[in-house]
């Protein structure tokens, strides 16, 4: 799958409704984290709390639809490899 990160960082989506897949979390221009998750909306959300010890900083986020939960993990370590966001650990 050919993902094009310039076009994911011109993307901005409301925190509403559940879609599986892969998110891209973006701090201004430099993406930050790559997570998936069965509910990208509900994982994003997450990222935002308070409470939370290591947060996230992001300005932005994008997300591709991907339903298949193999094909998510698989493609999420791939982008990981490729893109080495600073906030995901390997």
């Amino acid at each position: 799958m050919n993902i094009n990160i310039e076009e994911l960082k011109k993307n901005n989506f409301p925190l509403m409704g559940a879609c599986s897949g892969i998110y891209f979390l973006f701090n201004k221009d430099d993406l930050v984290y790559v997570g998936q998750g069965w509910n990208c909306f509900l994982r994003v959300a997450e990222h935002t709390r308070k409470e939370k010890i290591n947060r996230i900083e992001f300005t932005h986020w994008s997300y591709i639809p991907i339903e298949d939960e193999t094909q998510r993990r698989s493609l999420e370590r791939q982008l990981i490899r490729k893109y080495r966001p600073i906030e995901n650990r390997i």
